[in-house]
This record gives C-alpha cells, structure tokens and sequence, in this order.
C-alpha cells in the first residue's frame, strides 16, 4: 500500500491537509458575483501586478487575483472561500496565484491594507506532494499576515512519487528551486499590492519537508528571512530514505508487526512513565527518554522490563513480544551504519518513544512501498535493503544523487545566520528522528548559538499529533499544520479569548515576532505553553492541558498538584 510517510507531515500534516479537507463540508450558497466593491478590495486585479510580472516573466494563473467567492479551484480547495462566512467574515483577503514557469507556481493570501500586520510569511510544504499549504496560508491569513507559498513544481498532493519518475528537474523543483524561485517574486507581489510599504519583519514556517525548505532556502539566501520557525526538519533526506528500509528489513526479518506493537509501545510506558519512572506525573508521557533508553539497555531482551509480554514458546501471537521482536525494536533505537564494509555512519535511530508513529511504516508491505518508491522514482533503483549489502548499495546511491539534485540542507548555516530560528520536534516522531534533529540542532551552533532556541515536545509524533495513543499530550504551540485541525475557536478567530492562544506564550510563531522585532535586548524564548484539547472540530476546541516546553538545556519536570495545569509543571536542567 502506497503510503506518505518520511518527510512529511504525512499522517499529520499532508493526511489532514488531504483528508480532513475532503471531509470538510463542501461550500454552499455561494455569492453569485465577484467581490469588487467591498473595501480593501479595490486593488485586487491584474494590473496590479503587471510591473512585477513584467520583471520577473511570470504569469497571472486563470482566474487570478481571486477573492474568497471567486477562488477557482474545486470544492475542497476553496480555502479562501470560508473567510466570507461566520464567524470569520473577512471577505477582504485577495488572493494571487503566479505561474513562474511552465510547472512552478506560488500563492499569496493577501489583507486588505488597513488590516495587513505589515508581516510577509512563507510557510513550507509536506513530504513528496505538491500544491500550495492553502490551510496554513488561510490561518495566518485571517490574522493579518501576507502569506505564501510554493507548489514544489508539481500539483501531486497524493504523497506519491511517480511526478518524479526520469525528470531530475522536477526533483530540482521539489528539491530548492521552486521556493528560491518564488521567495523573492512573492515579496515583489506583496509590495505592489501595499504600494511598496516595507514588510516589518519576513517570516517562515515550515515542519518536517517544510522545515528542510527553510535551511535550504537560507543557504540559498540568507536575506530570504528575518526569522523562521523549523518543525522536524527533514535536513538528512539521502540518509533518512534509506532509514526507512532498514526499519522494513528489520520487521520482515525478525518478525516485527502490528500484533507486537501495542504491548511495545505499553511496556516502555508502564516502565518509563506509569510506574513514576522519570520522577514525573503518571501521565503515559515520557519526558526522560534517555534514561528509558538506558532502562531497556541494561534490561537486556531478557530483563526484567520485558516481564509478562513474553510469547509462549517464544512464538509470535497478539499481546506478547517474542525475542527476535525485542531486538529488532532495540536496533531500530539505535544509530545504524554502512555495514560490513566500513561501518561509518549512515543514518539516526529513533527515540525509544517513538514505537507508535514508526510501525506505520509497516503498514501494508514491509519494507513499505514508501521507500521502494523513492528508490524506483528518483533513484532509478530497483533496489531496497534487503541485506546488508544492498543497504550499503543504496546509501551510495542516495549520496550521489543528493550530489546532483541538492536536496540536504546544511543546519549549520544557521551557526553565523543573521536571523533568528525557533526548532521544535516531538519526542515521540517516528517519522524524522528526535535524535536527527537535535543533531541539527547541535550542528547549528546548538546552546552556543544565541539566535537558536530548540524545543523538544514530550509525546508528540510527527509535526502534530492528535491524541496519539490515547494520552493527548500537550503539543499545540502555533505550529503549522493546525489551521485546518482547530479552526474557529483557535486558529481562525481573530482576536479570539476562548481559548486564549493567540499570544506569544502559547505560539511559537508570535513568539519568534516578538523576539525578532524586539531588537538586540530582546533575548531568545526560553519556555513556550503548549496546549492539548479535549476536540478537533469546529465546535469542540476547549482546552484539557497545559505545561511548559522547555528550551534545551532545560527539559519538563513535574513539581505537583494537577497534571493537566500549567502551574504543576516546571523547566530543570537536563
């Protein structure tokens, strides 16, 4: 089963871009003229922007400027059209969608003057799909941004892979290209539409594919950006590829299923939360995951923390772990590399809680046809790794195309970056390793760099997490990927105090403004309010926990009282 996975707010971002957005109500009643003579609208056609695209050699797309009830895409596309109705109504949002070449497009959601917050935003994509991120743009939106953002050079938003088959230069596109080549248009488009009022600050958002876009567009430009926010950059993708392989191989090999995941994922919580492991609430999230780590290490496969999951027999069955399954679980914790041959790095292991999120790669074939994909499409491989020299195989193959098609970003190039950067990963994400990213972090200059703060969320899988695994641990801090997911009552309500979170405390992206435009005396965020709620939906958005997120070196420490509130939890060193 073809699934999109690495890289991606897959089952986060790009599933519920793409499924929730199809299972959104389709629009109704729609307004039979266009909106030309509301304010703030009046500068919203063509010749607008014919300077700009006489300069650049773009074109305007069919249909485009658009308003919100003359936006020309199919139903489930119409993001803009929602701005018209309660309890938004902001009909005054004109959108622009220009063609720079035959196959790269971007977009822009642009305020009325009166109410632009003179920010210009670029927010990134997910995994290997194209389409403009027109949720994430709409959230922003709505609150006075100048949003944009690029197709990636295709309008494949399945997640699959086949638009790359034989074309290197689509690849370049999804790669860099298409968002170097929109960044710098884009922001021409915004000042012809303000009459050439400057921007106060640029912004990006960006997690997972999203958050790799935003290094690599740094390293392209450093001026692209006066601050960005990075989620789960996916930097490694020549190495993180071939992670998924080697997790399929190690399933089909020793056994690892479905069947085993739920008394895996339970044991590390009973062990390493539930039982007061970690010295933190019983709360199922686990906050210390190295020393769980450490526990199931000095356990051994045999040990004390794998007792009453054994198999009879040691054969696999529903509800127990047989040995070979304990291992395969253990390797796939650890940082692998290129055997036999030189045993050099290849690739990052997975944080031990992250179980739940990285047994969807074995969801329909293992290994999973995700990473076959990439091997069959940009690689031109038929191979997987299936043995240890194929493994070594295909990591070379993915170093030499990554040398031609450019795709890794280097975090370094945020240790001396003018900017500033907000990181956050979830500790639980299974897709674009924790580990990985706090290599990146500490490539990027790590506590040494004064404009980095890293944020790591315990609980949370990939870029969101809607309750996964029952425990809903407090994630939400203004990342992208939420717009569609809590609509009204948090994300689109402008001025919104139910719940609160449209402040610096409880958003990330605010709290990077703050930071960025609060000049040399304006020191990093050091904690943020994360936020977990009790609905995802338009009516039920009402707010069930809350507590810290700590910068590293600092991690999240119970102090006691209630384990929902805020006030029971503190930031101690690590």
């Amino acid at each position: 089963m073809t699934r999109c996975r690495l890289l991606c707010v897959a089952g986060a971002i790009v599933g519920a871009l793409l499924g929730l957005a199809q299972a959104a109500p389709s629009p109704t009643n729609p307004l039979s003229s266009r909106q030309t003579n509301i304010a703030g609208l009046e500068r919203c056609r063509p010749e607008t922007f014919t300077a700009v695209l006489s300069k650049y050699g773009g074109s305007l797309a069919t249909g485009s400027p658009y308003t919100s009830n003359s936006e020309p895409y199919p139903d489930v596309e119409k993001v803009l059209w929602y701005a018209q109705f309660p309890p938004l109504n902001i009909p005054d949002i004109c959108g622009v969608r220009v063609m720079v070449t035959g196959n790269v497009a971007f977009e822009v959601y642009l305020p009325s003057p009166t109410k632009w917050n003179r920010r210009f935003l670029t927010v990134g994509n997910g995994g290997f799909a194209g389409r403009t991120s027109r949720y994430d743009m709409f959230g922003r939106a709505v609150h006075g941004w100048a949003v944009m953002s690029t197709n990636t050079g295709h309008e494949d938003a399945s997640g699959g892979m086949s638009w790359a088959a034989g074309n290197q230069s689509l690849q370049i596109d999804w790669a860099w290209r298409a968002m170097a080549s929109s960044v710098p248009f884009a922001k021409e488009i915004v000042a012809a539409y303000y009459q050439n009022v400057t921007p106060v600050a640029n912004y990006y958002s960006g997690c997972s594919t999203g958050g790799r876009q935003g290094i690599r567009q740094i390293e392209v430009d450093p001026n692209s950006f006066d601050g960005v926010l990075l989620g789960a950059p996916a930097w490694n993708v020549r190495s993180a590829m071939p992670v998924i392989s080697r997790i399929g191989w190690l399933a089909k090999t020793y056994g690892l299923n479905f069947d085993s995941r739920e008394p895996i994922y339970s044991r590390v919580n009973q062990t390493c939360n539930l039982l007061g492991f970690d010295n933190t609430a019983a709360d199922g999230v686990v906050r210390d995951s190295a020393a769980c780590l450490r526990t199931f290490k000095e356990s051994g496969i045999n040990g004390s923390v794998w007792a009453g999951v054994d198999c009879p027999n040691n054969q696999p069955a529903p509800g127990c772990v047989t040995l070979s399954q304990r291992a395969a679980f253990m390797a796939i914790l650890e940082e692998f590399k290129v055997p036999p041959q030189n045993q050099t790095y290849a690739g990052d292991g997975f944080d031990i809680t992250s179980v739940k999120d990285w047994f969807n790669f074995l969801a329909g074939s293992a290994p999973d046809d995700f990473d076959q994909q990439f091997s069959r499409y940009f690689l031109n491989e038929t191979i997987i790794w299936d043995s240890d020299a194929n493994g070594a195989r295909l990591i070379q193959r993915s170093n030499a195309w990554d040398a031609q098609v450019r795709v890794n970003a280097n975090p370094a190039v945020l240790n001396g970056w003018r900017g500033k950067a907000i990181m956050y990963t979830g500790t639980a994400d299974g897709t674009v390793s924790s580990i990985g990213t706090r290599r990146a972090f500490n490539m990027a200059g790590g506590t040494n760099n004064r404009n980095l703060a890293y944020f790591e969320i315990p609980g949370m899988p990939h870029c969101v997490d809607i309750g996964t695994g029952g425990y809903n641990p407090p994630w939400y801090i203004g990342q992208i990927g939420i717009g569609l997911i809590l609509p009204s009552k948090v994300w689109y309500m402008p001025n919104t105090t139910n719940p609160p979170l449209n402040n610096a405390a409880h958003d990330a992206l605010i709290a990077l403004t703050e930071w960025v435009e609060g000049g040399s005396g304006r020191s990093a965020p050091t904690r943020l309010l994360a936020t977990a709620f009790t609905g995802w939906n338009e009516t039920v958005g009402t707010i069930s926990k809350e507590r810290p997120i700590c910068a590293v070196p600092m991690r999240q420490h119970y102090v006691g009282g209630d384990v929902n509130a805020a006030g029971s939890w503190t930031c101690v060193a690590e």
